[in-house]
């Protein structure tokens, strides 16, 4: 499995956009990465694309982003055999996503 820089930005678009996540689009998200915790499949990356292909801005941030960042600073890719660190990314990104939706929640309950 090859490490896609789109995987790689979406924890940082996730943390400085959080605007464009909705309450709908981080809990699809939590239900997408749920299988891929422990073991990703082979596809786990296109699997995540297509999630972000399918949320117009999300998708267009995320691609901007991504030119953004290979302009700003050339990066060593992971090791495409590293299983390891592919699964600890998703259990983290997954952690990330219950994170926001946690403070979504909390926002929305102070309000």
């Amino acid at each position: 499995m090859t490490y896609n820089k789109w995987l790689s930005n979406l924890p940082i678009l996730l943390e400085t956009k959080t605007e464009l996540f909705s309450t709908a689009d981080l809990q699809d998200l939590l239900q997408t990465l749920a299988p891929l915790e422990d073991n990703p499949p082979d596809n786990a990356e296109q699997i995540i694309k297509e999630w972000c292909k399918a949320r117009r801005p999300i998708r267009d941030a995320l691609r901007n982003l991504v030119s953004d960042r290979a302009e700003v600073k050339k990066v060593k890719p992971s090791k495409p055999n590293d299983s390891k660190r592919t699964t600890n990314f998703f259990q983290e990104l997954s952690q990330q996503v219950k994170d926001k939706l946690e403070q979504q929640n909390q926002s929305q309950n102070q309000q």
